[in-house]
């Protein structure tokens, strides 16, 4: 049994650093620069791993139809990264990707052209990498395995643990951020143009502000990395709070049915009443 947990801990661990190390020179290849994947600090990226095993547990040995493979790795990879996209949304209210653009796309989560390349990368493991990795692992001492195996499970915890910490602290920001916005706007109920600005002005300049901004310019934070590794990711929540801070007065949309108190309009009009 334990060396059942540590042979698929291990194929875990390999998948994830050769899915990270894939998405690296694609993105060194279309953007002629080095890019760092994945959620975690390190050089690996969990949902190729995930996958992977998760395949190889359900396929491995008992599907040997060629196209079944393909079909049941397409919805088995398929199912895994739509669950994934929504637990992540609803636990850190971001995503870190988004298809909504793509054609035959389901709520952004998944579509069709990803879906068909997990499904030959699921017939492509199970046919002809899996049988070389169980090789490779029977190679090993059973003794060596297990102390390898330990050691990453414990580099993966620490490497967890601390992503999610700065993610955290992160969204923690952000809602300090939006509680200085509501305590800001609360002091008046009629807010002018100039006292909006004064607003703006009272949060961009705030400790929470400066805070977040350190953190999106610090390369080391995950809010970084997600910002520069993907461009799809949004923090849906708070992207209110962040339109209030970075958005400009769009003139078209100016009220035109009532004048704005102490802007000089109203001279205007008291001048044109008493010409009347």
């Amino acid at each position: 049994m334990i060396h059942t947990i540590c042979s698929y801990f291990f194929s875990f661990m390999l998948y994830s650093f050769a899915g990270w190390v894939i998405e690296t020179l694609l993105f060194l290849i279309r953007d002629k620069k080095v890019v760092k994947r994945g959620f975690l600090f390190g050089p690996i990226c969990p949902i190729y791993g995930t996958g992977a095993v998760f395949c190889t547990a359900v396929l491995y040995g008992r599907v040997n139809n060629i196209f079944l493979v393909f079909i049941c790795g397409l919805l088995l990879c398929g199912s895994l990264e739509y669950i994934t996209h929504f637990v992540m949304e609803k636990c850190f209210h971001a995503m870190w990707w988004d298809y909504s653009t793509r054609r035959f796309n389901i709520k952004g989560r998944v579509y069709l052209n990803g879906l068909l390349i997990f499904g030959a990368g699921s017939t492509i493991i199970i046919k002809l990498l899996q049988p070389l990795v169980f090789k490779l692992i029977n190679i090993i001492p059973n003794a060596v395995l297990y102390s390898i195996c330990f050691a990453l499970y414990s580099v993966l915890i620490i490497d967890f643990a601390a992503t999610i910490e700065n993610l955290k602290g992160g969204i923690r920001m952000l809602q300090n951020l939006q509680n200085s916005i509501i305590e800001s706007t609360q002091k008046g109920v009629d807010l002018t143009e100039e006292q909006i600005e004064s607003v703006k002005k009272h949060v961009v300049e705030s400790k929470y502000a400066k805070k977040l901004s350190a953190s999106l310019n610090d390369n080391n934070s995950v809010l970084s990395r997600m910002k520069s590794q993907h461009p799809d990711f949004t923090i849906d929540k708070y992207k209110a709070v962040l339109d209030i801070i970075l958005d400009k007065p769009i003139e078209s949309k100016r009220r035109k049915d009532i004048k704005l108190y102490g802007n000089g309009d109203d001279d205007n009009t008291q001048n044109t009443a008493e010409a009347e």
